[in-house]
This record gives C-alpha cells, sequence and structure tokens, in this order.
C-alpha cells in the first residue's frame, strides 16, 4: 500500500460533511482535487470507499472499517505536528458557536484575550440557540460549542465551564406573592419563555415536570435581549440568569420571584467532537473557562483600545504648559 495523509483527510471530511464539495472547502482545495486523492486512496486499498446516494455519501465496507483508523491517525498526525515541531506557535481559524447570553456577556473579553496571547488564532463566532448549535456541531459546521448541558453523547467531549444560578424574575407590577410559589401556582401568572430550540429548557425538561410545574399562557420569544425586556414590561415572569438580572433587581426593574424548590443551578459546557481536538482548540476551551463571567454586559468591555489610546494623547497634550506670545 501507498497512501498518503491527504488522502485519508479528504476521505475523513468527506464522510464527516456528506459532501466532495464541502470537503474542499474544508480543506482549502478543489473538489476534482478531493476526488482524485479518493480515487487514489481506493486503488491503494483495492476497494471503494464510498458510494453516492440520494441522502448523501454511503460508507462501504472497507470505508467502515477505514473509517476509525483513519481517524486515529488523524489524532496521531496532529500530536506530531504539535509535540514534534520546533514551532510551538498556536494557530488557525475555529468557528465557534455560543448562545446569545455569551454574546452579550463575555464573548468580547474571550476574543480579546486569544488576540493577546495567540495572535495567529482566530475566532469566527456563531450566534444561535443551544439545540441549533448543536446541530452545527454534529455536522462539522462548528469546532466548538459553548452552550447549556453537561452531556452530549459518547462522540462528543463536553468540558464544564461554569454553572449559573438561574431564577423565577419578574416586574414588582404583577404583584405576584412575595412568599415561595408552589408549582401548580406559576399556572395562575403569565409566563415568557424561550422556544424549545433553547438547549436550557432541555436542561430544565425533566426537573420541571418531576416537580409538577404548569404554566397557563406562555410567550415565546428565541431573544434573551426581548425576554429580558418583556420580563421588565410586565408581560409575565420568565427564568433568567441572576447574574444578568442583577443590575435590574438591584434598580427595582424586577424582583426575584420565590419557588418551592427553586431551579437547579444551570450548567455550560464547551463542547466539541472527540474526533476534532486539537491543542488550540483546547486552549480555547481553558480560556473560555478563565474569562466566563455574566455579570459584565458586552457593552462595558473596553472593545475600542485605539478610543482609549487618543484619549490618553488628548489629555497628555492637555497637561503641557502652552507658550505664551508677548501682545
Amino acid at each position: 500500500m501507498n497512501f498518503t495523509f491527504k488522502q485519508l483527510e479528504a476521505f475523513l471530511f468527506s464522510v464527516r460533511l456528506q459532501s466532495f464539495s464541502a470537503a474542499a472547502v474544508k480543506l482549502h482545495t478543489t473538489q476534482s482535487a478531493i476526488s482524485k486523492r479518493l480515487a487514489e486512496l481506493e486503488v491503494a486499498l483495492g476497494g471503494p470507499l464510498l458510494h453516492r446516494t440520494t441522502h448523501g455519501l454511503e460508507l462501504t465496507q472497507v470505508g467502515r472499517e477505514l473509517l476509525p483508523l483513519a481517524e486515529e491517525a488523524q489524532r496521531l498526525w496532529r500530536r506530531i505536528a504539535h509535540d514534534i515541531s520546533v514551532d510551538k506557535t498556536l494557530r488557525g481559524t475555529f468557528r465557534v458557536g455560543v448562545t446569545e447570553l455569551i454574546a452579550m456577556t463575555w464573548l468580547t473579553r474571550l476574543i480579546q484575550l486569544l488576540q493577546k496571547m495567540h495572535p495567529e488564532v482566530n475566532i469566527e463566532p456563531v450566534v444561535d440557540a443551544g439545540l441549533t448549535l448543536f446541530e452545527r456541531l454534529e455536522t462539522n459546521k462548528l469546532d466548538l460549542a459553548i452552550m447549556p448541558g453537561a452531556f452530549w453523547g459518547q462522540a462528543f467531549e463536553s468540558i464544564k465551564v461554569t454553572q449559573v444560578e438561574q431564577v423565577w424574575i419578574a416586574s414588582p407590577r404583577l404583584q405576584i406573592p412575595a412568599r415561595a410559589l408552589k408549582p401548580h401556582e406559576f399556572a395562575d401568572y403569565p409566563v415568557i419563555e424561550q422556544p424549545a430550540g433553547a438547549s436550557k429548557n432541555r436542561f430544565y425538561e425533566a426537573w420541571r415536570a418531576e416537580h409538577g410545574f404548569r404554566f397557563g399562557k406562555v410567550m415565546l420569544t428565541n431573544s434573551t435581549t426581548v425576554l429580558r425586556e418583556l420580563t421588565i414590561s410586565g408581560f409575565g415572569l420568565s427564568q433568567q440568569a441572576l447574574d444578568y438580572v442583577r443590575p435590574d433587581i438591584r434598580s427595582g426593574l424586577l424582583r426575584v420571584v420565590k419557588s418551592d424548590p427553586m431551579p437547579p443551578p444551570l450548567v455550560y459546557s464547551a463542547v466539541y467532537r472527540r474526533d476534532n481536538v486539537s491543542p488550540a482548540l483546547a486552549r480555547i476551551v481553558e480560556l473560555a473557562v478563565k474569562t466566563c463571567d455574566f455579570t459584565v454586559r458586552a457593552s462595558q468591555h473596553d472593545v475600542t483600545p485605539a478610543r482609549a489610546l487618543q484619549r490618553r494623547r488628548n489629555a497628555t497634550r492637555a497637561k503641557k504648559p502652552t507658550r505664551q506670545t508677548r501682545g
């Protein structure tokens, strides 16, 4: 047998992405080059590896036997490239999916820290509902997703980033009793929820069913920003991250609604495919754990260092004594 790693790589990504053209985009080459590499690999192995079907690409018996070995070869190749290479610089572009709450709080800080510490690592952020992010992760359209949920299956690595205290909140104008509400009493008040695509709902679904929570009128919104605004306006009570709404509670716009029992903390995880790990990806996860902070709004980050520098320059000029001229 005489085949190359590029041929194995063409096979791997064609299988993962279910498309020769998508594999070509991923590997920065042409579809004809991918087809050629696969054909050469099939000649070397003595049989076809893939069949085209109406549902995409289907593995042959030889292809099914090759797949786990090719994945292992890819992992070893990455280890060799990183561990043996003199240049240990982390580099690459990674598609990172996050929920809206992360985008509105600490995502900016994560990107800033990465740019400072690893300038050759680039993030392409994608903001969407948790379950949609996971679907993209399954189809290799994302390299990493940071979202609510602790376990996403054996094929995925889930690293705990943090856990967030979730509380029921409402506007004081709803005049909900100060005592703890029983689960069945929630049916007496309008509730604002995120739709089924939110992974937070999947996390709490079993817990709510176990304790008998019942809701009457429900308003749905897929936006965390709109969820907060509707709650402040008194359209209903909602369940949100305490750290994020704490300023609204302090200002009197919102109040915590107690329940018996109270919601358990919501776990956020960094999730990626076990067959797609790399030193750079692991470093992104490590820094995500370090920078995670839902108390800071994105608007509070210093995202315009150039302006700050200009302000300092202007202040320096203002302190310089002006030369007086004689009249």
